[in-house]
C-alpha cells in the first residue's frame, strides 16, 4: 500500500486456530505472488519491489521451509535482478523449482534446488538454459521431467527436459496449442488446440520423453481431460520406504524376470530345434525321392542325364509364323463393252 511506502507483511497462519507460525515484513513492495509446493513442504513468495527512484521494479523470492524447525526463510535473487519473471513452478513432491525469466523474445529458464549435494538446507542453482522459446512450465506429476512450452506467441513449441540429468530429451511442436496436460502417472502428455481457434482443433499424445504417439483432429474441440488415477493404497511412509529400498526390490524382481525370460528362451529354443528337425526330415525325404526317380528321368530324356542343371547347350532358333492373310477380289461388269 501507499506506493510501497508502507511495509508489506507476509504471515503464515495455522487454521483453524489462527496461530501465526511465521511472519516477515517486506519493504518497498509493489506486488506479491505466492506458490505452494503441492506437498506443503515449501512456500515461495515472489516479491516485486520498487527501485529507489520508484520508476521501475525488480523481483526476488522469499522461500519458506514449512517442515523445518522455526520455518526458516531464505532470500533468492536472480543474477540479473531486473529480469522479468514469466513463470514459476515447483516440482511435485520434490525439492526443485523452475523459473522462466528475461526481457528478450527468448527468455532463460533456471532450475534451483532447496537441497545441496550433502542434503543441507540451502537453496542453490542447478543450471540455466539460455534463450528458450518457452513461456510456461509443466512438471510431470511424478517429478524429474518437465516440459518447457511456448504457447500463444511461440505457436506451440515443446521441449522435454530431464532435470535429473540436466539434459534435453526431445523437442517438438503442436502448432497453435492452447492446453497441455500430463496424465496422472507422468508417463504421457497431451497437447490440445481447443475451439478458441477456428483451425487446427484436436489433440496429440506424447510420451514423457517427447516421442510423438498419437494425433486426432476434431472440429469444435472444447476440452481434454485425463481419467483420474485412483489414490494409492500405500501410506506416504510406505511409499518412501519402497523408494529408499528400490534397488533391493529391483534385484528381486529382475531375478524373477530373468528366470521367466530363461524359461521362455528354453521353450523358444526347443520350438526352433523342432522346426529345424522337421525341415531337415522333409528335405531328406524329397532328396531320397529324387534319387529313386533318377533312372526314370534318364529314360524320359532318351538316356540323357539332366540332373546337373549347368550342363546344357543354348541354341537360337528363328521361327516364322503367318499371323494374317488378306485376299483382294476384282469384280468386272460383263455388260460393258
Amino acid at each position: 500500500m501507499g506506493g510501497g511506502n508502507q511495509p508489506a507483511r507476509v504471515s503464515l497462519v495455522q487454521i483453524p486456530g489462527k496461530e501465526e507460525l511465521r511472519q516477515k515484513n517486506l519493504f518497498s513492495v509493489s506486488d506479491c505472488k505466492m506458490y505452494w509446493q503441492n506437498s506443503g513442504e515449501y512456500l515461495a513468495v515472489q516479491v516485486d519491489r520498487y527501485t529507489k527512484t520508484k520508476k521501475s521494479t525488480y523481483t526476488g523470492f522469499e522461500l519458506f521451509r514449512i517442515k523445518e524447525r522455526d520455518i526458516p526463510i531464505e532470500v533468492l535473487e536472480l543474477e540479473n535482478k531486473n529480469d522479468k519473471i514469466i513463470a514459476f513452478a515447483w516440482e511435485p513432491k520434490g525439492h526443485r523449482f523452475a523459473i522462466i525469466h528475461g526481457d528478450g523474445p527468448k527468455p532463460d529458464v533456471s532450475f534451483y534446488t532447496m537441497r545441496t549435494s550433502n542434503n543441507t538446507s540451502r537453496v542453490s542453482k542447478l543450471t540455466t538454459l539460455k534463450a528458450k522459446q518457452a513461456n510456461t512450465l509443466y512438471w510431470s506429476p511424478a517429478g524429474r521431467f518437465i516440459v518447457l512450452a511456448g504457447l500463444k506467441g511461440f505457436n506451440g513449441q515443446l521441449e522435454f527436459y530431464n532435470v535429473d540429468e540436466l539434459e534435453t530429451m526431445a523437442t517438438g511442436e503442436h502448432f497453435m496449442a492452447t492446453d497441455i496436460m500430463w496424465d496422472p502417472t507422468g508417463r504421457y502428455l497431451a497437447t490440445a488446440v481447443t475451439s478458441v481457434h477456428e483451425m487446427e482443433n484436436g489433440f496429440q499424445i506424447w510420451s514423457f520423453s517427447g516421442k510423438h504417439l498419437y494425433k486426432v483432429s476434431k472440429d469444435h474441440f472444447y476440452q481434454f481431460i485425463w481419467r483420474p488415477r485412483p489414490p494409492s493404497l500405500l501410506t506416504a511412509e510406505k511409499e518412501e520406504e519402497i523408494s529408499r529400498n528400490l534397488k533391493k526390490y529391483s534385484k528381486k524382481y529382475e531375478q524373477e524376470d530373468q528366470d521367466a525370460f530363461n524359461q521362455l528362451s528354453e521353450q523358444d529354443r526347443k520350438r526352433r530345434t523342432q522346426l529345424q528337425e522337421e525341415w531337415d526330415s522333409w528335405v531328406a525325404k524329397w532328396k531320397q525321392m529324387h534319387e529313386e526317380e533318377r533312372a526314370y528321368r534318364r529314360e524320359l530324356r532318351d538316356g540323357e542325364a539332366s540332373d546337373d542343371e549347368e550342363e546344357y547347350e543354348a541354341k537360337e532358333v528363328e521361327v516364322e509364323e503367318v499371323v494374317d492373310v488378306r485376299q483382294e477380289v476384282l469384280a468386272f461388269d460383263l455388260d460393258q463393252e
